[in-house]
């Protein structure tokens, strides 16, 4: 083997595997308490991902795609020094709600020019488009510091400002109404595909995390 480093278990503070690889992950062995648990030969299974049984249960050996790093997920969670553990994977969404953020602003914007004559609409609009800002900002804030929380508080100003905007189709339909439309509901979909990763991090938060700085990953 070329290379060798400790996965902590989530579930087990304190505890870890040592996985031991060849270059190219032709083959991959698992260690707990120095004894061989289970050994997978083929890149091409890791890149599928594959599962093992073993003493502390089912483990997943699973490639990630860009940087491609080995995870290793254990009864179903992740060990906290994977690439893909979903609370690093949350942090990546939210690029989603900086884009929502600024197309709010500059709506925003419209809207005050729009306005500019009725100054008690104004004022009133002007508020609501504060706190629907100042949500999506805080929204992408805690997103990247890895607060699940943050991204229900977002989505669900998303899909309340969604549904409010079904009633525009009211009024007389426009080409630039459909345009937007059609964005607004591109970035509902995204953000429903992507809840899976806050909904995860949930499930991982209640065993708490360890830090890179503590995990041992050498060269044999």
């Amino acid at each position: 083997m070329d290379f060798e480093k400790k996965y902590p278990i989530t579930q087990q503070p304190g505890d870890f595997v040592t996985v031991q690889w060849t270059r190219g992950y032709k083959a991959v062995d698992v260690y707990y308490k120095d004894e061989l648990i289970g050994s997978v030969q083929g890149s091409a299974k890791l890149k599928a991902g594959t599962k093992i049984s073993t003493v502390l249960g089912t483990i997943e050996l699973k490639l990630s795609e860009k940087p491609i790093m080995l995870n290793v997920i254990i009864d179903g969670y992740h060990s906290p020094v994977n690439v893909s553990h979903p609370a690093k994977e949350l942090k990546k969404t939210a690029v989603f709600f900086w884009m929502i953020l600024t197309f709010a602003v500059i709506a925003s914007l419209m809207e005050g020019v729009y306005l500019s004559t009725e100054l008690s609409a104004e004022v009133i609009v002007t508020l609501i488009n504060f706190v629907i800002v100042t949500v999506y900002f805080l929204s992408a804030v805690f997103i990247r510091s890895g607060k699940p929380w943050a991204y229900y508080m977002g989505f669900s100003m998303f899909g309340l400002m969604y549904a409010l905007s079904l009633i525009s189709f009211l009024g007389p339909v426009t080409i630039f109404l459909i345009i937007v439309f059609l964005f607004r509901t591109g970035f509902l979909v995204v953000l429903i595909l992507n809840m899976k990763h806050a909904n995860s991090a949930i499930k991982h938060q209640r065993y708490g995390s360890y830090s890179d700085a503590e995990l041992l990953d050498s060269k044999l």
